[in-house]
């Protein structure tokens, strides 16, 4: 039910598109990335980007490049969801009442498919974000495939590993992952939407507070998290515990550190959520200096561990 309304709540609410993280976030990632990569997967890594480029004429939201191939590709996969019916690619609505991990997420994630056919013509592709990252690694594993497939493929996965470790790609308080809720961002005069605070607001705010570039924070957070890489970089990829992993810091944290807090709700089918707004912003909860203190340093270690998980995937591939 979140695809369709995106686009429409992110531009009503903060005219700007909702992303796993922002333009900063997904590069932080992939920069983390890159510093585990060995010598031979960082080389066909940039290979693969060189000789399958992006389509120049594409319209890109991220304007901002580091100059490094991984981390100048991240957002593609947020460029193209609407041509390619992948938005729902981005996520896996695990119910925030739920207290897994429980095994199985089939209940919230149907398989991978073509787009539906029939009286909705040009709806998404069924799927979510745990068994598309599964979908995609097994495309660039086959090395019979295409060069422009398997590129594609890395795209996706570059992508795909960072949205997993923001936690509201991983959970629905019956509030479209974040997006039907309405809050105040410092002193801020347009209202912000939790996915949006935690897309970009607070990374832009530290980046800010800090006056260090998207790359100078990357290694720090590389060197903070440095002694985390055999335990985050060398384990079993496992697309399904990082969903239950998000689901429960959504919980404690992203929901749970607001003040006053939104009660949890079992989500149900609704066309859009103006109630949940409305009921949200009656809080009048005010995103500032407690709120980040408590949060920044999780959205840290998320962004590290997204990193040294995608650098062992790629390791693994390459």
């Amino acid at each position: 039910m979140r695809a369709f309304l995106l686009t429409s709540i992110a531009l009503l609410i903060n005219a700007a598109p909702a992303l796993g993280w922002g333009c900063e976030g997904h590069q932080i990632v992939a920069l983390i990335a890159r510093a585990h990569l060995t010598p031979a997967a960082s080389a066909a890594v940039d290979k693969l980007l060189a000789e399958n480029p992006i389509d120049p004429a594409m319209r890109q939201f991220c304007k901002e490049k580091t100059g490094d191939p991984m981390a100048d590709t991240a957002s593609w996969a947020d460029d193209v969801k609407g041509a390619e019916k992948t938005a729902i690619w981005h996520y896996i609505d695990i119910p925030l009442t739920e207290k897994g991990p429980s095994g199985s997420l089939a209940a919230w994630c149907p398989p991978i498919g073509p787009p539906v056919a029939g009286p909705t013509p040009g709806k998404d592709r069924p799927g979510c974000v745990t068994n598309a990252i599964e979908y995609e690694w097994a495309i660039l594993l086959d090395t019979s495939r295409t060069g422009p497939e398997r590129a594609t493929a890395l795209r996706y996965l570059i992508h795909f590993v960072g949205d997993m470790h923001n936690p509201l790609h991983s959970s629905d308080n019956d509030d479209q992952g974040g997006n039907c809720t309405t809050m105040k961002f410092y002193d801020e005069d347009r209202p912000a939407n939790l996915h949006s605070v935690w897309d970009y607001k607070l990374i832009e705010h530290e980046l800010q507070t800090k006056k260090e570039t998207v790359p100078v924070y990357a290694k720090a957070l590389d060197r903070q998290y440095g002694d985390r890489w055999t335990a985050w970089g060398a384990a079993i990829v496992d697309p399904t515990a990082w969903a239950w992993e998000g689901n429960k810091v959504a919980q404690t944290v992203t929901y749970g550190d607001l003040k006053p807090a939104i009660p949890v709700e079992q989500p149900v089918p609704h066309t859009d959520c103006s109630a949940e707004r409305e009921k949200v912003s009656a809080l009048h909860i005010v995103v500032a200096d407690d709120y980040f203190n408590q949060t920044i340093p999780v959205i840290g270690e998320q962004l590290a561990k997204a990193g040294y998980r995608l650098a062992d995937l790629l390791n693994r591939t390459f």
